[in-house]
């Protein structure tokens, strides 16, 4: 314990910068995968067989879509996208190119997961809208959504938690954070104690989400 906490302070710097970069990766690619994500599990939703939108071909371009994404293992996908991602941002490497891989994988994880939490739904939740004299706006806003809501925090509480684990990936590449650290500096120049701090802080990280998705989720309850 004494050698973790020596380690610690010695890396103290390094550590505060790599949990920076983490954070800011993560944040730019929670955003994007919450309003990208719930938007193309809404679309599948709606447009699935039998659905109130009922679209074979955009839900399978869809459908299809996210299952490519998320098929991929995560370090080869990383590496396919880094022409993609030096034209759009100039680099293939670092911290801003980190986000557009965490971004779609992101959107693809959540949008699954949102479709599955608004197929929780009650069926009979639409004929109760529409009996109310609610348009199709106000049947996707406040009776779907609503239904739904607990259900769409635990989703994007687990993405969140995924999109954590995935961050670390991005340091096999030099995309930075907590991963690019534990890599590098901790295994690389067999630095363990450090390796294991940085286990450490990743493990209280997605405790603290889960335990704040938890929380909102259930408050937000009102069945």
């Amino acid at each position: 314990m004494n050698k973790l906490t020596d380690y610690f302070i010695r890396f103290r710097h390094e550590l505060l910068k790599s949990f920076l970069e983490t954070f800011e990766m993560l944040i730019f690619a929670m955003i994007m995968a919450f309003i990208f994500g719930l938007l193309l599990g809404l679309i599948m939703f709606l447009t699935r067989p039998k659905g109130l939108f009922q679209n074979k071909t955009v839900y399978f371009v869809i459908s299809t879509l996210v299952n490519i994404v998320r098929s991929i293992p995560f370090i080869l996908f990383i590496i396919v996208l880094i022409p993609t991602t030096r034209f759009i941002i100039g680099t293939g490497f670092g911290v801003d190119a980190s986000k557009l891989p965490l971004s779609l994988i992101g959107i693809a994880t959540f949008a699954r997961l949102s479709e599955q939490s608004l197929l929780e739904v009650n069926k009979d939740i639409y004929e109760t809208s529409y009996a109310l004299g609610a348009n199709t706006y106000q049947y996707i806003k406040d009776f779907l959504l609503k239904e739904s809501r607990q259900s769409l925090v635990l989703s994007f509480t687990s993405t969140t938690i995924s999109l954590i684990s995935y961050s670390t990936v991005m340091g096999v590449i030099g995309g930075g954070g907590l991963g690019y650290l534990a890599i590098s500096e901790g295994y690389q120049n067999f630095n363990y104690p450090l390796m294991w701090i940085i286990i450490i802080i990743m493990i209280i990280i997605v405790q603290l989400v889960q335990t704040i998705g938890n929380s909102l989720a259930k408050k937000l309850d009102k069945r």
